[in-house]
């Protein structure tokens, strides 16, 4: 099977639109922007990546059920989000960011953001952006007025080798790295992800009160949710199984 896309709606209704997803990562930026980009746009489900190698595992959340890796649709302006609740098992990384960059050519999106989470300790003083970004060679979206990235600094996992696979395609792609902490669940960079893609990218505000609240309320059960799921995962290790992220 490899890696498959179970979309509820014609290929062609998907094209031209905007695409948006990040992974777990530096403060779990990458998921939670794209999980509350497509909660507060006014998402619907339309779909979801099934592997070979599935993480055995359905959150409850805001929005209901949600699978390992879901796929949502904004109607306004259009565009396509995939949420990585988990992360793939390093040995099925590059066949899941294959299939996934694969599939995003194939709907010919406008532009593709990929977003990440920048260690606060590389953040310059007096830094008033808040915000680094990458863009490949087909980039035309609008322009940022953070400075790039860094000479020196890089980007890794799996945002990387999707990047990396976006640009093989030729699709204009832009990788968008708040500052965040890197050892908790930062709400606050994911807040400023969240407010920065939605207003540049998008066009549209966003009131990320909501989030900069639901982080308060909910930092202690996320670490613990994360805590219980690497226990999980190495047990599952043990036993010669996949194990369980969050």
């Amino acid at each position: 099977m490899g890696v498959e896309l179970v979309v509820d709606v014609d290929r062609r209704e998907l094209e031209g639109a905007i695409f948006v997803t990040g992974f777990r990562g530096f403060g779990m930026v990458g998921y939670l922007v794209s999980k509350y980009l497509a909660l507060l746009l006014g998402g619907r489900k339309i779909g979801y990546i099934i592997t070979d190698s599935m993480p055995p595992l359905v959150l409850i959340e805001d929005d209901g059920p949600g699978y390992p890796y879901d796929i949502y649709l904004v109607e306004e302006p259009r565009t396509v989000i995939v949420v990585n609740r988990a992360l793939p098992e390093r040995e099925h990384t590059d066949e899941y960011v294959w299939g996934l960059s694969e599939w995003v050519s194939r709907i010919k999106p406008r532009l593709a953001v990929l977003v990440g989470g920048l260690r606060v300790e590389y953040r310059p003083e007096g830094e008033e952006y808040g915000y680094r970004y990458i863009v490949n060679k087909f980039y035309n979206g609008p322009q940022l007025e953070a400075p790039p990235m860094e000479a020196g600094l890089g980007v890794m996992g799996p945002l990387a080798l999707l990047y990396m696979h976006l640009d093989y395609f030729q699709v204009p792609a832009a990788i968008v790295l708040p500052y965040t902490s890197a050892e908790d669940v930062d709400w606050t960079a994911a807040a400023f992800g969240v407010k920065l893609i939605a207003s540049k990218f998008l066009g549209r505000e966003v009131n990320v009160k909501t989030l900069e609240e639901m982080g308060v309320r909910q930092r202690e059960l996320v670490e613990q949710l994360m805590k219980m799921m690497e226990e999980e995962s190495k047990g599952e290790g043990e036993k010669g199984r996949p194990g369980i992220h969050m």
